[in-house]
C-alpha cells in the first residue's frame, strides 16, 4: 500500500483527466492586497486587556496601514535580478513539483501505518516526572478551571513580574484571577528536568555551552508555557531558534509517549477484563487533540524552514530520515546576494527565498518522516501565504483548516520579515487556528480533552512571537492571545550609546518635527495633512540645493496617497518608484535623479527592504514617518554622505528630516535612544535638531 508522502505519484485517473483545468488563482493572486476601506480594527481573535505599562512598553497598538491597488510581487521576482536561482541538475523534484506549495499533503494518515508505529514503540522512555512538569500541569488542566478563566479574560491581565536581564526589560503578565504566576522559580544553565533525556542529551551536544542569563530567562518562559514575545535586536542573534527547537521537539515527544501510556493502560484493562479480573470502572484518558499535529511554525522563506528542520532532525536524534533528499532539493539552494549587499540583507535572502511552502514532519521514536499527511504530522512548518492558499482559496470545493485544530505551541519566527510580504497571511492563519474542526477525522471522542471539545483550545495554545524589533502589528499578536500560562515579553532597551544615531560616523544636521494625532488610527489622516499643508510647500524654501531631494515613504497606503496629491495638486518635478515599479522604470528614475534631470524622488520602504539599493545623488532627505528597521535611517544617512564625499553636498547643508507623532516612539527609540525619544515625544517644543 502506497505510504502518504512518498516521493512517487500515482497515476492520474480518467477522471482527473477529464475534469475542468482550474482557474488561475495562485501565488501572485495571494499576494495581491486591494483595499477598498479602512479598516480601524484587528481581526484575528479578541483583544484581552494588559496593564497600562504593557501598552506603553509596545508604544501603541497596531497602526493598520493600508494598501492599494497592485500586490507586491513574488520574492523571487523582486531579488531575479539581484541572486538568480543556480540550477542543480542533481535534484529529484521535477520543476512542477519545484513550483508547487512544497510539501503540502492534505490525505487522511494510513491506520495501518499508525499501527506499526505503535507496535514499533513499545518501549517508551520512563523519564517523565509529572509532579511539577510544565507539560502536565498546563495541558493537565480541568476544563472547569478553564472556563472559569474564559470568563475572566476580559479583564486587566497584571504584571506578575518584572526584570531587568542585560539590555531587555522583560515584564510577565498574569491571566486575570491568576495569583501567582511562578516567575521566581531558579533558572536552570542548562536543559535538564523536565525535559525529555533524548532531547536534552542532544542539546547538550550541539550547544555545551552553559546559558547566559539571556538564555535562561527565554527558556524558563518558553519551557513553562507562557506566550514569549521576544525581539532579538540584531539578525544574528539566534539564541531563540535553538531553544524553541528542543521545546518544540520536548512538547511533540511528551505528547505521543502520553498517548502511548494511556493505550498500554486500556490495553491492560481490557485483558483483565477478558479475564474477570478487572477491578473499578474502565479508565477513561483524556490526552488528544481532534488531530494530531500539535506544532505550527510560521517561516518567511524556504531557507529558514530548511534550517530550522534540520535543527529539529538533529536534536530529534531520528536515525532515518525519509524524503531527506527530495526535501534538500525543494528547500535548500548555495549561493544568494552579492557581498555588495549589507550583511542582513545577505542573510535574509541567502539560499532558496521562495516564500511559498508548507511542509509536515512526522517524528517516532528512531525516525523523521518528512512530507507527511497533514492530518498525520506532528510539526507543520509553513509560510503565512501557502497556509492561505489551502485556508482560503474559494475555488476548492472544500477549505481545509482542521489540521490547525489541535494546534498547542504556535511559532511565528523572522516576524518582521513576514511582515515585509504580507501581514494579513498572518491574520489568516490566526483567524483558523484552534478552530473546531468540520470533520473529525477518525477522532476517539473518548479520548478528546474536554477543553478542545468545549472550544476552549485557544486558551491552552502557546504562542512564541520572534523578530528583530518590536512594531505594533507583532506585538499584537501576544496582546491579543489568551494563553491562561501568562505572557512574558523581552523588550530591548536601546540607551543613546547603542543606539544607531550614535553609529553614524557623518556629523549632518538630522531634524525631528512633530505632528499631534489623538490616537494611532487617526495618525494616518493627521500625518497627511499635516506633510501636504506644512511640510510639502516649504521644502522648496528650506534645501539648499534645487536637485537631490528623496522623500522616504514608510507605508505603500500613504506613498499612493502622496504621489497621487503631488501629481494633482503641486507642480513639482519628482519621479516615483516603489515595490511594484519595473525594473526599466526604476533604472531609469534612479538615472535621472543622479544626473539632476529629476528635482524629487518618492522611495517606498518596502522597496527599500527587497533591493536595498545604494541611491546616488541625494543631498537631502524628508523621511514621510521613521523607519521602523533602524539599520534603514543609517543607509539612508549614508545616501547623504556618498554625495557629501563626491563634492556634490555639503554636511553644513544639507540634512534629513523625521515627521513623527507620539505613536512613533518605538521606532523613534531605535533611532536616537530611548532617552531622547521620550524628549521628542512629551516636550513642549516641535522640533528638535541633531548632529
Amino acid at each position: 500500500m502506497k505510504r502518504p508522502g512518498s516521493n512517487k505519484r500515482p497515476a492520474k485517473s480518467k477522471d482527473a483527466e477529464s475534469r475542468p483545468k482550474r482557474a488561475n488563482r495562485g501565488r501572485q493572486q495571494l499576494r495581491t492586497i486591494t483595499r477598498t476601506a479602512r479598516r480601524d480594527v484587528d481581526a484575528p481573535v479578541e483583544e484581552t486587556p494588559e496593564s497600562s505599562e504593557s501598552e506603553a512598553e509596545e508604544a501603541a497598538p497596531e497602526e493598520k496601514k493600508f494598501e492599494q491597488g497592485k500586490a507586491y510581487d513574488a520574492l523571487l521576482t523582486l531579488l531575479q535580478s539581484e541572486h538568480p536561482e543556480k540550477s542543480d541538475k542533481k535534484k529529484t523534484a521535477s520543476r512542477h513539483e519545484e513550483d508547487d506549495v512544497a510539501g503540502v499533503n492534505l490525505e487522511e494518515d494510513n491506520d495501518e501505518e499508525e499501527e506499526e508505529e505503535e507496535e514499533e514503540e513499545e518501549e517508551i522512555e520512563d523519564d517523565n516526572n509529572e509532579h511539577g512538569d510544565p507539560f502536565e500541569v498546563h495541558f493537565g488542566v480541568d476544563d472547569e478551571a478553564v472556563a472559569a478563566k474564559a470568563a475572566l479574560l476580559s479583564a486587566r491581565w497584571p504584571v506578575a513580574h518584572k526584570a531587568k536581564v542585560g539590555a531587555y526589560a522583560v515584564t510577565t503578565h498574569a491571566s486575570p484571577g491568576e495569583k501567582t504566576a511562578a516567575c521566581e522559580a531558579p533558572r536552570a544553565q542548562t536543559l535538564g528536568a523536565p525535559v525529555k533525556k533524548r532531547v536534552a542529551d542532544a542539546f547538550a551536544a550541539r550547544h555545551p555551552a552553559p546559558f547566559s542569563p539571556l538564555e535562561q530567562e527565554l527558556a524558563h518562559h518558553i519551557f513553562s508555557y507562557r506566550d514569549v514575545l521576544y525581539a532579538s535586536r540584531t539578525y544574528d542573534n539566534t539564541v531563540h531558534r535553538k531553544l524553541y527547537a528542543a521545546h518544540v521537539l520536548n512538547h511533540v515527544f511528551k505528547t505521543r509517549d502520553r498517548v502511548l501510556k494511556n493505550n498500554d493502560v486500556l490495553k491492560n484493562y481490557h485483558s483483565a477484563q477478558q479475564q474477570g479480573k478487572a477491578t473499578g470502572p474502565e479508565p477513561e484518558p483524556r490526552d488528544q487533540g481532534f488531530t494530531r499535529p500539535k506544532v505550527l511554525i510560521l517561516l518567511p522563506t524556504r531557507n529558514a524552514a530548511y534550517e530550522v528542520v534540520e535543527q529539529l532532525i538533529g536534536m530529534s536524534g531520528a536515525a532515518q530520515q525519509e524524503n531527506r533528499r527530495r526535501f534538500k532539493a525543494q528547500f535548500h539552494a548555495d549561493g544568494g546576494p552579492p557581498d555588495s549587499k549589507p550583511a542582513d540583507f545577505r542573510a535574509m535572502f541567502h539560499g532558496n527565498s521562495n516564500d511559498f511552502f508548507s511542509i509536515g514532519l512526522k517524528f517516532t521514536r528512531k525516525s523523521v518522516k518528512l512530507y507527511a499527511s497533514f492530518y498525520g504530522a506532528d510539526i507543520l512548518v509553513a509560510s503565512p501565504i501557502g497556509l492561505a492558499m489551502i485556508l482560503e482559496d474559494p475555488k476548492q470545493a472544500k477549505r481545509e483548516y482542521d489540521f490547525l485544530s489541535s494546534i498547542e505551541v504556535l511559532v511565528v519566527d523572522r516576524a518582521n520579515e513576514l511582515e515585509m510580504q504580507n501581514w494579513d497571511h498572518v491574520h489568516t492563519v490566526l483567524r483558523y487556528i484552534n478552530k473546531i474542526p468540520k470533520d473529525f477525522h477518525g477522532a476517539d471522542f473518548s479520548r478528546i480533552r474536554m477543553w478542545a471539545i468545549n472550544d476552549h483550545a485557544r486558551l491552552l495554545r502557546q504562542t512564541l512571537v520572534f523578530c528583530d524589533f518590536l512594531t505594533p502589528s507583532v506585538s499584537n499578536v501576544i496582546t491579543h492571545s489568551q494563553n491562561i500560562a501568562g505572557k512574558t515579553r523581552f523588550r530591548p532597551e536601546t540607551t543613546a550609546q547603542t543606539c544607531v544615531m550614535n553609529s553614524v560616523g557623518l556629523r549632518l544636521k538630522q531634524i525631528f518635527q512633530r505632528f499631534d494625532a489623538p490616537d494611532p488610527q487617526s495618525s494616518v489622516d493627521a500625518r497627511f495633512r499635516f506633510f501636504v499643508n506644512s511640510v510639502l510647500p516649504s521644502l522648496s524654501k528650506q534645501t539648499s540645493y534645487d536637485d537631490g531631494l528623496l522623500i522616504y515613504v514608510p507605508s505603500y497606503f500613504d506613498y499612493v496617497r502622496l504621489k497621487a496629491h503631488m501629481k494633482t495638486h503641486t507642480k513639482l518635478d519628482f519621479s516615483a518608484i516603489d515595490e511594484y515599479s519595473s525594473r526599466a522604470k526604476i533604472t531609469r528614475a534612479r538615472h535621472f535623479f543622479s544626473t539632476g534631470k529629476t528635482k524629487l524622488l518618492l522611495y517606498t520602504e518596502r522597496l527599500h527592504h527587497y533591493r536595498r539599493f545604494e541611491l546616488a545623488g541625494v543631498k537631502n532627505i524628508v523621511l514621510y514617518g521613521p523607519p521602523e528597521n533602524p539599520l534603514f535611517y543609517k543607509e539612508l544617512l549614508r545616501f547623504v554622505g556618498k554625495s557629501v564625499f563626491k563634492g556634490d553636498a555639503d554636511t553644513d547643508l544639507s540634512f534629513i528630516k523625521t515627521i513623527y507623532c507620539k505613536w512613533d516612539a518605538a521606532a523613534l527609540e531605535r533611532i536616537c535612544g530611548a532617552e531622547k525619544a521620550a524628549v521628542l515625544c512629551n516636550s513642549v517644543n516641535e522640533m528638535f535638531e541633531f548632529r
